[in-house]
């Protein structure tokens, strides 16, 4: 096994996810993440990445490597962390997506606001629909367009009640070739083994963090030679002896 171990966070929401606390600004995001430990993070804003190309800039500079990355909801209102191999690649994605937004203006008492930001925080700009909303596109479409932009699909907190592909569909489409399953913060591998048909799966853990506090408590060692994209495929997919380890932010499991 390569001898680097990294520690990831993987699931991580910005301001312009409107059910983030607003200390969640990119380079508040990245000190948390680097006084925790981690070498990578993704953040991961509900069906927008308009924050990951100043979050990738900062995180470039402190040494923390950022991979693009958004977190999807699907028609059946289940939600999933998407990953490619470079801001250009998600932002095509992104654009392609468009045409499944359903437009639902936010209200902004009830929701709160979707903000995009500078590296110093500051708001250049706000989006005047709600994001956290099913795209009309089904699991199905989501997987095959992730891969049609290179991409790697990983279903978010399989263990949830709620935007869970076990809770909404029963169990994990056989046609559908996924890497890992994401497990939430409060569950152990091991519970999940028991409490969830996951025999078969391999499983990594992130924060889902809204909060500064939330980000790193829970983390996922890669075992990788180097902090590259095709380094976390193989990592994800487990194939030429690099792995995933799930671990809690103080000690391994």
């Amino acid at each position: 096994m390569p001898e680097k171990a990294y520690r990831a966070d993987l699931h991580i929401h910005s301001v312009l996810s409107p059910c983030a606390n607003r200390e969640m600004i990119p380079h508040c995001i990245i000190l948390e993440a680097l006084g925790k430990n981690l070498d990578m993070i993704a953040i991961t804003d509900h069906n927008a990445c308009e924050n990951v190309r100043i979050s990738m800039s900062l995180g470039e500079q402190f040494g923390l490597w950022v991979i693009p990355a958004m977190e999807v909801e699907t028609r059946e209102e289940i939600h999933f962390l998407t990953f490619f191999p470079t801001p250009d690649y998600l932002f095509s994605f992104y654009d392609f997506l468009q045409k499944y937004f359903i437009w639902v203006p936010i209200d902004e008492n009830i929701w709160g606001e979707e903000w995009i930001v500078d590296e110093s925080g500051q708001i250049i700009d706000k989006k005047n629909y709600l994001l956290a909303y099913p795209l009309s596109l089904t699991v199905d479409e989501l997987y095959d367009t992730v891969k049609n932009w290179s991409g790697v699909i990983i279903p978010s907190h399989v263990d949830h009640k709620a935007y869970s592909i076990l809770q909404v569909l029963g169990f994990i489409p056989p046609n559908l070739d996924f890497p890992v399953l994401e497990i939430s913060p409060s569950m152990s591998a091991e519970k999940a083994r028991c409490q969830l048909p996951l025999e078969k799966f391999r499983l990594v853990r992130f924060s889902d963090a809204h909060t500064l506090s939330q980000i790193g408590s829970v983390q996922t060692v890669f075992f990788m030679k180097d902090r590259t994209w095709s380094e976390f495929e193989k990592a994800i997919y487990g194939r030429d002896g690099r792995d995933v380890c799930l671990v809690n932010a103080e000690s391994n499991e």
